[in-house]
């Protein structure tokens, strides 16, 4: 009980630590969309995910070794154990990081101008710094979350974030709006992180060369390496999409269809991650306490849940895009809203597959997860290049939704034969047409500016659609009626009835 007391503290706080960030998300996306030109925005962007991508390598899935093997020796008393640990997995991870950060300027240095713009090629190569900084930063953390550090682990995240924000923020606005200030920015910011993170370790005592050992090394990357697929098919999932919009259509709309993807992610993590980081310390104490049936029934409950939210969220979205993405990005986005409803819906859609993995987690099934995440790539790949020489950025925005719809109707095959989940389809049924009204009862409200359209018309959305649902879907009656105290008169029959028997 006392561990399990534990897993609840530490994922509240990873949960504030997360809406922390968000928020700082939300802050700094409407000053770089009305700082950068359509055109930039889509060049940082496709920086970013480029990066990402290549951080992947970078970090060799050695985070996971960091977790899987403190408590053998991170946490060992003897001395010299513990630092052949910290500095085998800190140097192992700022030498991959740097391995991949050189091929990566050699191949871009390398490319001919047709297949990478100069100026994308001078951004790749300044930003190449961030490689090497963000293949460290998840095993410094790791060592933060190995230890239960999560309040130390939060104020580091969120003091990143925030001087990031805070700083290239001030300098675009008030001095250059470049990019090549943000990622000059970006780096100054993140590579303090570091320094302090690492400065904080040295003092500690728990990092130093000459404690490096490699074959322990080699023992902790055969662990990571089988982890760095699901990973790495996840980013391209993600982000391969950009990478073919600024092949066949370049900068300028590809800024348009960054925007609206982004826009969509805020939505998507919304509450995807709130209910990811609360769900899996609950299932499985589920599992590990009352067995299968309790965890079976707690996921379809949640799922239907979900679903009741996600079709509410739709309607919201179908009444407001235009009008989101003006107040998001500013007025020269506009032209990006149509892609909105088309990405919130795909990425909803992908948002199910947390109760999905809950099968495949509970009986370790984790390379099913990345071969089902590598199909899904491939659909994805396939359909983009299909579709946007075809339909334009529409064809990127229906290839992610298929393509996610794909992943969660395979993994749900999977998953289903392992732990099937009770789907209540009245209760859907009723959840879209309480959309469906709420949405043609609110369409006909209009305001004189963008802003208050997306106040009011989400607000009386939310409310007409939540009344709707709650008089036609079973499963919401049935969880109210659970949660509603009993009166006087029922306590009586229900202590009656007790008495009796």
């Amino acid at each position: 009980m006392t561990e399990l007391k534990t897993l609840f503290r530490h994922a509240s706080h990873y949960l504030g630590g997360r809406v922390c960030l968000m928020l700082l998300g939300f802050v700094s996306f409407p000053v770089f969309t009305r700082v950068f030109s359509v055109s930039d925005y889509g060049a940082m962007s496709l920086v970013l995910k480029v990066l990402l991508l290549l951080t992947v390598l970078g970090k060799f899935g050695l985070q996971n070794s960091v977790q899987r093997f403190y408590a053998e020796e991170g946490a060992s008393s003897e001395r010299d154990v513990s630092r052949r640990y910290y500095s085998t997995l800190f140097f192992g991870a700022a030498g991959t990081g740097l391995l991949f950060a050189l091929l990566f300027v050699l191949g871009v240095s390398l490319a001919p101008a047709a297949l990478v713009e100069v100026r994308l090629k001078n951004l790749f190569l300044v930003a190449a710094v961030l490689i090497i900084v963000r293949s460290l930063q998840p095993t410094l953390i790791g060592f933060l979350r190995a230890e239960g550090k999560t309040k130390t682990y939060n104020a580091i995240e969120i003091a990143v974030k925030a001087a990031t924000v805070l700083v290239s923020c001030t300098l675009l606005l008030l001095w250059r709006s470049t990019l090549n200030v943000f990622f000059g920015t970006v780096i100054a910011v993140e590579v303090a992180g570091v320094l302090a993170l690492v400065w904080y370790l040295r003092r500690r005592g728990l990092i130093a060369w000459q404690a490096v050992d490699w074959e322990y090394f080699r023992k902790a990357a055969v662990f990571a390496f089988p982890l760095i697929g699901y990973e790495l098919a996840s980013v391209v999932l993600d982000s391969g999409d950009r990478l073919l919009v600024q092949h066949y259509m370049g900068s300028q709309p590809l800024g348009y269809y960054s925007a609206a993807y982004n826009v969509s992610t805020y939505v998507e993590e919304a509450l995807m991650v709130p209910i990811n980081l609360a769900l899996f310390p609950i299932y499985m104490k589920l599992w590990v306490e009352k067995g299968r049936q309790e965890t079976q029934a707690f996921l379809s409950r949640s799922l239907n849940g979900f679903l009741a939210l996600a079709v509410g969220v739709t309607c919201i979205v179908l009444l407001t895009s235009r009008d989101v993405i003006v107040v998001l990005a500013s007025s020269k986005f506009q032209d990006a809203y149509r892609l909105l409803p088309v990405l919130v819906i795909g990425l909803l859609i992908y948002a199910i597959h947390i109760f999905l993995n809950a099968a495949l987690l509970i009986y370790k099934k984790t390379a099913t997860m990345t071969r089902l995440v590598v199909y899904a790539c491939v659909v994805n790949i396939l359909l983009n290049v299909v579709l946007i020489p075809r339909i334009g950025l529409q064809g990127a925005a229906i290839a992610t939704l298929i393509s996610y719809l794909f992943l969660v109707v395979v993994m749900g095959a999977v998953s289903f034969r392992l732990m099937p989940l009770q789907l209540s389809y009245i209760g859907f049924a009723g959840n879209l047409i309480a959309g469906a009204v709420s949405f043609f009862i609110v369409r006909m409200m209009e305001f004189h500016h963008a802003w208050m359209n997306v106040l009011f018309k989400s607000l009386v959305a939310l409310v007409i659609y939540a009344l709707l649902v709650c008089l036609m879907n079973p499963s919401v009656r049935r969880f109210l009626s659970q949660r509603r105290k009993p009166t006087a008169k029922e306590a009586d029959q229900t202590h009656a009835q007790l008495v009796a028997n």
